[in-house]
């Protein structure tokens, strides 16, 4: 077991303490800190035999399917590295994305923040989620709660937007596994959530 009494999350987010790995430089341990939320009277298998912890179970099996299909696209994501039992509970371990400075990769969320009153910075950052979005799409990468705070900018990957959280469908039988009809429409529904919230005009 890893000992993280020592340690302080480098970030806090809605689901998780992030946690610099104390064995691996390069790599971030997630420890979920959520409270379950059961949404059906009989709980699902998932739900049943992984919990909390499902939704890792369907970001590793997507990244794993990136990995099979050698899709050039799954440059656009975190490294999956494993799993860990630590003194803080269980943890995700993916690779640690970073910002010029060392620290964490900056969010598209706080980015988007700083350039509210620019709108010609907004429609620069947008194109580049446009840009994410075509990747993630040309790879038939599977996102299932695409957002703001878990897209980053990453110096790893030469500047470039990072899906670092929530790949993977969350519903039981995912259609756009086995329909690019059904694929594309989860895409372009992201698409047009998330560039609801830069506030441009469409052409």
């Amino acid at each position: 077991m890893i000992d993280l009494s020592d340690y302080k999350p480098l970030r806090k987010s809605r689901n998780y303490l992030i946690y610099q790995h104390p064995e691996v430089e390069g790599a971030l341990l997630k420890v979920r800190v959520d409270e379950p939320v059961r949404s059906h009277f009989l709980p699902r298998y998932a739900e049943w035999r992984y919990g909390n912890l499902r939704q890792w179970n369907r970001e590793a099996n997507e990244y794993l399917a990136a990995l099979n299909r050698g899709c050039p696209e799954i440059e656009r994501l975190a490294q999956f590295m494993g799993y860990a039992p630590t003194s803080a509970g269980p943890a995700i371990v993916v690779e640690k994305l970073t910002g010029p400075d060392g620290d964490l990769a900056p969010t598209l969320h706080s980015e988007r923040v700083a350039l509210a009153k620019d709108h010609a910075g907004r429609e620069r950052l947008h194109a580049e989620l446009m840009e994410l979005f075509d990747d993630l799409e040309s790879g038939r990468i599977i996102v299932g709660d695409m957002g703001f705070e878990n897209i980053v900018r990453a110096q790893e990957r030469g500047g470039k937007l990072t899906v670092i959280d929530g790949v993977g469908e969350r519903v039981l039988f995912p259609l756009s596994l086995v329909s690019e009809t059904a694929f594309r429409k989860s895409i372009d529904r992201r698409r047009q959530r998330m560039s609801s919230g830069f506030g441009l005009m469409k052409t």
